[in-house]
């Protein structure tokens, strides 16, 4: 199955994969996702964090983040089943979730420490694929909704109630992590509005020079580098799957001019929009 996109009709699925497709670089996806390794080990890189994978973690994946995945065993050998749902369906389950239950299942993304969550997930997926099986099922999409409001409640209870044991000097930086990810959400909202330092950091009330230092804290890079990553990844989307027009694309992510908008692009691609088409 195509990894990239669901169809209008088709909002949920579930399935098995090796995830070839985010094995092709950094790459932002545009549906959610709960995955669950069935065999083999790969570490996946979400925003910008590592996450090692081994038969029976649970990992969760959000629209619009940035993943990639090294698989450290034969690739045959290497199998998640996934519950894949459009976005649409994550904005009505997260409707009734406070921000702070949202924050904290994008900050704490996998467990393996405990085969409780793997059994919720076994339990969860074997429910599904029941009506997933039956072709006359109109349901589909009800019942996934429903399962997802579940699994985001108790999932984030039971972080509440296991904390990751984390060092001194870690449970120091949560504050960073946690503004890090603010960052992120903000840029994921508003990258279209604007690839400014200053317009995320007066968003979070922090100046631009102490968001550089959380930003390069947890990912390594300037904002600058990560905004214009993100941006150069939507618009290599973008202009593969739309008929827009390039100018009509530029006006959409408020450059100046057509003109700006290709020296930018080719700037980090090497590319001309035209090309990338």
């Amino acid at each position: 199955m195509d990894l990239s996109e669901l169809s209008s009709y088709q909002e949920a699925s579930l399935f098995t994969t090796h995830l070839e497709e985010w094995q092709d670089g950094p790459q932002v996806i545009t549906y959610g996702a709960i995955l669950i390794c069935r065999k083999g080990k790969a570490t996946v890189n979400i925003n910008h964090k590592e996450w090692h994978l081994h038969e029976g973690a649970v990992i969760t994946v959000f629209p619009n983040d940035v993943v990639e995945l090294k698989v450290k065993s034969e690739a045959s050998l290497f199998d998640v089943e996934m519950l894949k749902y459009n976005a649409s369906l994550l904005r009505e389950a997260s409707l009734q979730l406070e921000q702070t239950v949202y924050s904290s299942l994008r900050e704490d993304r996998c467990r393996q420490d405990t085969p409780v969550v793997t059994n919720i997930i076994d339990s969860m997926f074997a429910l599904l694929k029941v009506y997933f099986n039956q072709s006359e099922c109109t349901c589909i999409s009800q019942l996934v909704l429903l399962q997802l409001k579940a699994f985001f409640v108790g999932f984030h209870e039971y972080l509440q109630r296991n904390p990751q044991n984390r060092p001194d000097d870690e449970v120091k930086s949560y504050r960073v992590r946690e503004l890090f990810n603010r960052f992120m959400m903000l840029m994921e909202r508003d990258y279209k509005l604007s690839r400014d330092v200053n317009y995320y950091a007066d968003l979070m009330h922090i100046t631009s020079k102490y968001l550089t230092n959380i930003v390069r804290q947890v990912a390594g890079h300037t904002p600058k580098t990560i905004i214009d990553q993100y941006v150069i990844l939507q618009l290599k989307m973008q202009l593969q799957r739309s008929s827009q027009s390039i100018k009509e694309i530029a006006w959409e992510y408020h450059f100046t001019d057509v003109s700006f908008f290709c020296r930018y692009f080719k700037k980090h691609t090497g590319l001309t929009p035209q090309q990338m088409r």
